[in-house]
């Protein structure tokens, strides 16, 4: 049996890729170790406590004597860091802990496992950093698309703790060998997100009855990629990516935070005047999409979600898990 440590797994995406990888992968362990911040939640696991195939470690990744005995107990062929620190919002009042988690944690992982993996030449081992569009910065140009080869210019502190993290990764990659994997996704919706993010938000103010606040300046236009599809993408990465290599990950789903309200309030049968609109409308519009020529081309991935699809998806287990 192979091993694969999850950290941040207890997480909105964490959580749909290590039930979605358990389902199709038999022949691996995965260790699952998360700090249990605000948008995580073990009741995403239940059904798995009693798996032989299945480990959770509470912790955080910048505690270097406990990643350190994670790794050397579990001995884990794979990882993949999805922990962060989520809410990009609260960055601008607590910058400190996203740095922590982002930069620190991202180190101290890349150390221990190049200790340990270094032993024999990192050989069957693959460590794969789960980034973010947002260190791209964004554009009020519609014609521009954000390659793997685009300068990053991140324009705020949590973007800039990420893009931190990406340097850091692919320097190890190069001045070590170190078989690391950078992914840039854009925003990602499906089943057990948070609240405090847009769509569920929009998903639970619709199901109340509530109005839907938008912000004027939210033409913020950015793609949107159902959680199973960017599952996948992970995995073909994991699987047959390049070592040093980033990979964006995009749906072509491109759409304002308005139009996404929109969608949502119709697939409920909603009207649309239950949208405000609140905030200054004199920002200029704001827009990141990417371009993922290179993951779809060279590893042969593609989305099966079309939007509609995987809101219907996401809002039936919104109904059916209000206790969450």
């Amino acid at each position: 049996m192979r091993v694969m440590l999850i950290t941040g797994g207890a997480g909105f995406i964490g959580s749909n890729f290590i039930r979605f990888f358990l389902r199709k992968n038999k022949d691996f362990i995965i260790v699952n170790m998360d700090n249990l911040n605000y948008a995580s939640n073990l009741d995403n696991f239940k059904d798995l406590e009693r798996s032989p195939r299945y480990h959770f470690v509470k912790g955080s990744i910048a505690n270097h004597e406990l990643v350190n005995y994670v790794i050397k107990r579990h001995r884990p062929d794979y990882i993949i860091n999805f922990a962060s620190e989520s809410n990009s919002d609260n960055c601008i009042n607590n910058p400190i802990n996203y740095m922590q988690t982002h930069v620190l944690g991202t180190q101290t992982l890349l150390e221990s496992a190049r200790y340990f993996w270094g032993k024999h030449k990192f050989q069957g081992n693959r460590f794969i950093q789960v980034s973010t569009n947002e260190v791209y910065g964004s554009t009020p140009n519609s014609d521009v698309f954000f390659s793997e080869d685009t300068p990053i210019s991140p324009d705020n502190p949590f973007s800039a703790s990420k893009a931190a993290a990406d340097i850091l990764v692919k320097s190890y990659a190069s001045a070590y060998g170190f078989p690391a994997i950078i992914t840039r996704s854009c925003p990602t919706y499906g089943p057990y997100q948070h609240i405090g993010n847009f769509v569920p938000t929009c998903i639970i103010n619709a199901l109340s009855d509530k109005p839907i606040s938008v912000c004027q300046n939210s033409p913020n236009v950015r793609e949107w990629i159902y959680v199973l599809d960017h599952c996948v993408a992970l995995i073909r990465v994991l699987f047959y990516g390049k070592t040093g290599e980033i990979y964006n990950i995009s749906s072509g789903n491109e759409m304002s935070d308005f139009d996404m309200a929109k969608k949502i309030l119709r697939l409920l049968g909603k009207p649309d005047s239950t949208i405000e609109r609140i905030g200054d409308s004199s920002l200029p519009d704001t827009r990141c999409v990417l371009n993922s020529y290179k993951l779809k081309n060279n590893l042969n991935w593609n989305t099966k979600f079309k939007i509609e699809d995987g809101l219907r998806d996401t809002i039936l287990w919104y109904k059916e898990n209000a206790d969450r």
